[in-house]
């Protein structure tokens, strides 16, 4: 069975990319930021860690305080080193689990920072959804973050242009060129090898 890893600066619409492949052919798919929000909600060592770097704050009557998170991130680099150290491990460990349960030719790893977190060992394939900068601060806008939070997210990833120098499919999620196509394309291309 292939690892198929599948990635995307933030907005690019990595997750709509995922579930297409989900829906049209069942293909599994691990959604690594779920997992990640799924350990953070629930999993105790997971909560140590997080009140031991962001502070007692981190929590509020039992709730997560993201945006408590995110400032101490992207205004600090060495937390965001720490953090990312953390989660990362945390979720390729559940992935490598979840991955012996799957029985179809291929699935799918669908994470944002699959270069960053030069986490590509792991994948036999590596599919890049882009899109234009306008497009993902508009999707971003909608989900309630400012063009400047935004655009702050988007300049802590690596850009479009070097992540496709390493990726094996490149889709482009612009609403020019129809997704379904462009996948069904990939989709082909990986099961003819199998």
């Amino acid at each position: 069975m292939l690892s198929i890893g599948i990635t995307g600066g933030i907005g690019s619409g990595k997750t709509t990319v995922s579930k297409i492949f989900h829906y049209n052919w069942n293909i599994p798919v691990y959604f690594a930021d779920d997992r990640a929000k799924w350990f953070m909600h629930n999993d105790t060592e997971t909560q140590n860690f997080l009140l031991h770097l962001f502070g007692n704050d981190v929590y509020k009557n039992n709730e997560l305080q993201k945006k408590i998170i995110a400032e101490k991130i992207f205004n600090d680099k060495l937390i965001k080193r720490k953090w990312e150290q953390y989660i990362h491990k945390k979720v390729i460990n559940d992935y490598i689990c979840w991955r012996k349960d799957q029985n179809f030719n291929y699935h799918l790893h669908e994470a944002a920072l699959i270069f960053e977190a030069e986490l590509t060992n792991y994948f036999d394939k590596i599919i890049l959804v882009t899109s234009p900068i306008e497009l993902r601060i508009k999707r971003l806008q909608s989900k309630g973050l400012t063009k400047d939070e935004a655009l702050l997210r988007i300049s802590n990833q690596l850009s479009d242009e070097e992540k496709a120098k390493k990726a094996n499919f490149i889709i482009y999620n612009d609403e020019k060129y129809s997704l379904i196509e462009q996948i069904n394309l990939i989709h082909k291309n990986i099961t003819v090898n199998l």
